[in-house]
């Protein structure tokens, strides 16, 4: 009876055990995904660049980047902080997101802080 009962006990331990660690895993995911917290919405739009007067600098969508000023599409994808660009030649484009805000963009590509506002209208 006594070995039975400590069968019980051993089995509500590993139990209890299992669910901490369950718990302690979906926290993590949680405050990985919260600190890594660029969302597609939130740089999503059109962006102009103050150097570039004249037309848009680029168009971010759900899954691509559209440039008018080259007429190209390229699909891109997001990790952590960093937005990837993958480019037709095979080749990955890297821009670290410093801010991304309603109005605001700020990348940093290749050493270069870059600063970005978000136009209102759509690039014909």
């Amino acid at each position: 009876m006594k070995n039975c009962q400590a069968i019980h006990v051993n089995i509500c331990l590993f139990m209890l055990a299992s669910a901490f660690i369950l718990a302690s895993c979906a926290g993590q995911d949680a405050d990985q995904a919260a600190r890594s917290g660029i969302q597609r919405s939130t740089i999503q739009g059109i962006w102009w660049s103050p150097e570039m007067y004249q037309s848009a600098a680029f168009q971010i969508n759900d899954s691509t980047i559209y440039y008018p000023d080259d007429f190209k599409e390229y699909r891109y994808s997001l990790s952590a902080d960093t937005i990837l660009i993958y480019r037709d030649d095979g080749s990955i484009f890297r821009s670290v997101i410093l801010r991304a805000t309603p109005d605001t963009l700020i990348l940093v590509t290749e050493g270069i802080e870059e600063i970005y506002t978000r136009a209102e209208t759509p690039v014909p």
